[in-house]
């Protein structure tokens, strides 16, 4: 398989929705500050989110568009509550903490089901001295966790629950398809496996040594790949495992791993 065609995949996964259509889930959340802005839903009506920020308590408050937005300071020093005056309000709000942090807010309003509370949590650096050692004494790399399904200390998983079995898929060439199974994301190195599953009975052959990352869209947003592996999750998938084919059973499939460095 041509490299063009891997790199059609991971273009794909640029492009793929962020969120499923589900039912509204008020539910209170946490996410990692990235640098980039955070996607708090609010509401026109009676509901305020609520955003709680890492900081002992905020220097100030910037809002990109003050009309048709309410802001609610609260006793507590570090959180703020947000509220809706028209049902197409969107509109980004910056805040300073008092370490000199600043972050981003994209308030977007969801009429009737806003969030209720939104916790900003800011991703600790990974200690070296947690992470686990193989029988030689040297720490496990990424690819290691990934193979095992565990998680190493300072990264966080994403198990893309918000999307449904088929916006999981990124790529389809014939009887042959790639899906987003999870990722694990770290300060510096991203680790993504797909499921690569082949309905027909023709062999095909997963280019696991040419994936194509000159896209410079494709570069900042998931990095530059730095290792890629693939590990057979049914039967045999000889004569080694790149290879999937159709010949012992209904579906025959693999599990391909990309480790990427993230773009500075």
């Amino acid at each position: 398989m041509k490299k063009t065609i891997l790199a059609a995949m991971v273009a794909a996964v640029l492009a793929t929705p962020v969120f499923a259509v589900e039912e509204c889930n008020r539910s209170p959340r946490s996410v990692v500050y990235e640098n980039s802005p955070v996607d708090v839903y609010i509401s026109n009506d009676t509901q305020r989110a609520e955003v709680i920020f890492p900081e002992s308590y905020l220097q100030g408050v910037n809002r990109e568009r003050p009309d048709g937005l309410e802001l609610y300071p609260t006793p507590i020093k570090n959180k703020l509550a947000f509220n809706s005056l028209d049902t197409q309000y969107v509109g980004l709000v910056t805040v300073d903490g008092a370490s000199g942090q600043s972050y981003l807010i994209n308030l977007i309003t969801r009429p009737g089901c806003a969030d209720s509370q939104v916790s900003i949590e800011l991703q600790a650096p990974v200690d070296r001295s947690q992470l686990e050692r193989n029988g030689k004494g040297h720490v496990k790399g990424l690819m290691n966790y990934m193979f095992d399904g565990t998680v190493p200390n300072g990264y966080r998983k994403n198990n893309f629950s918000k999307l449904t079995k088929q916006q999981r898929v990124v790529f389809r060439q014939g009887s042959v398809e790639f899906s987003l199974q999870s990722q694990l994301v770290g300060p510096k190195y991203t680790g993504t496996t797909y499921e690569v599953v082949n309905r027909g009975r023709t062999a095909f052959k997963v280019a696991i040594d040419q994936i194509d990352y000159s896209n410079k869209a494709v570069r900042e947003s998931i990095g530059i790949a730095r290792q890629v592996s693939m590990l057979p999750s049914s039967r045999v998938l000889g004569p080694s495992p790149e290879y999937i084919s159709e010949i012992y059973g209904d579906s025959h499939r693999g599990l391909l791993f990309i480790v990427s460095e993230k773009s500075k």
